[in-house]
């Protein structure tokens, strides 16, 4: 039986290039189907959060170098109101729940814990990775399909009162604390990114930082030091103008786009999960496309 005081819950999230928005949405509307009211929080700098009393916090976040990226520390740092009701700390990777990423919402759930909040449930949930190596369109397309299932799952549980939480591994508590140099190496990726002749000064750039780390200057975008290289201005100028100045081998040279992933997958027979899956790299993923 579902619990009838679950009613009120917020969806505090924070996505780059649209992986995490989608899995925010996929809640949001699983949630309300059930008649539960839901708050939508986007996670941007600069945005102020209203103080409501839900039943539950659901915090998302892509997974950045084994932790959380800087924005949602800053968030829940600054922004969040203290209370003492439940949370469930669900993270986006393109390689699933393994190691070096066990340990990915530690940082997150310790400081909600600071705040008073419960933290009662935390998953991983995998989407087509956005960086380093890309995931093969017909992987992709099946994370794609199977996050509305996967999202009912995890709203069972937490409308049954399940409560889920990991042991991380040593090793990777290690990788945790490592991959916190990161983000001093994401200020300088965001400080080199190059502006190439494509740019028409459409400022799409500016509006769409969820950093606020860019600016317009004789028409030109200016960045910088506040980037959290989510990859959002890269992959989403509608011109193609921005370039990565430093650590270019982290782009896809194909781009990120998950509708158009969509459109071009469409009536494309998928091959068994086992044929496209078989390096260790994609171990994740296999594991959670072919789990229950």
């Amino acid at each position: 039986m579902e619990n009838p005081n679950f009613s009120k819950v917020r969806i505090a999230y924070f996505s780059g290039t649209g992986s995490t928005s989608r899995v925010a949405t996929a809640f949001e509307r699983e949630l309300a189907g059930r008649g539960v009211s839901v708050l939508m929080s986007e996670i941007r700098a600069g945005f102020p959060l209203s103080e409501d009393n839900e039943d539950l916090l659901l915090l998302l976040f892509p997974v950045h170098a084994f932790n959380a990226p800087e924005i949602v520390y800053n968030w829940i740092d600054r922004t969040l109101y203290e209370k003492s009701i439940s949370a469930a700390v669900i993270s986006v990777s393109g390689g699933g729940e393994l190691s070096p990423n066990t340990a990915c919402r530690l940082n997150s759930i310790h400081r909600l814990e600071k705040k008073g909040y419960s933290v009662v449930y935390e998953k991983m949930l995998v989407m087509p990775s956005n960086c380093f190596v890309k995931t093969d369109d017909r992987l992709a397309i099946r994370l794609l399909r199977v996050l509305p299932s996967k999202v009912k799952c995890i709203t069972d549980d937490l409308m049954r009162g399940v409560v889920h939480r990991t042991t991380p591994k040593f090793i990777d508590r290690v990788f945790s604390r490592v991959g916190e140099f990161e983000k001093r190496g994401a200020k300088a990726f965001g400080e080199n990114i190059q502006v190439n002749n494509n740019c028409n000064a459409c400022g799409w750039c500016k509006r769409s930082c969820p950093a606020n780390n860019i600016s317009m200057l004789n028409n030109r975008p200016m960045f910088g030091v506040e980037c959290l290289l989510c990859l959002k201005c890269i992959y989403g100028c509608p011109n193609k103008a921005l370039e990565a100045g430093t650590l270019k081998f982290t782009i896809l040279k194909e781009g990120y786009d998950l509708n158009a992933l969509e459109k071009r997958m469409e009536g494309v027979e998928l091959a068994p999960v086992e044929d496209l899956a078989k390096s260790y790299l994609w171990k994740g993923v296999k594991k959670y496309l072919l789990e229950d």
